[in-house]
């Protein structure tokens, strides 16, 4: 999990985004507990920026293909 997360900080990406905990199937209280904590860190964070740069992409993917229509009429 370090190398992961030192990884993830080196390009940019926040390493409070990869999370691991134990706990076995009698602990469902506890489960829950943490996926609660860990969503509400990751809320926090915000938007992941691959997001953005995959938008980014496609909406400059479809707008060279509408000009490329335009240019062949």
């Amino acid at each position: 999990m370090n190398y992961v997360k030192e990884i993830l900080g080196s390009i940019g990406i926040s390493p409070k985004r990869v999370q691991m905990f134990y706990c076995s199937a009698a602990e469902g209280k506890r489960f829950q507990e943490e996926v609660t904590r860990i969503s509400d860190e990751i809320k926090e964070i915000g938007k992941s920026p691959f997001k953005q740069t995959a938008k980014n992409k496609n909406e400059k993917s479809k707008n060279s293909k509408s000009k490329s229509k335009k240019n062949a009429k």
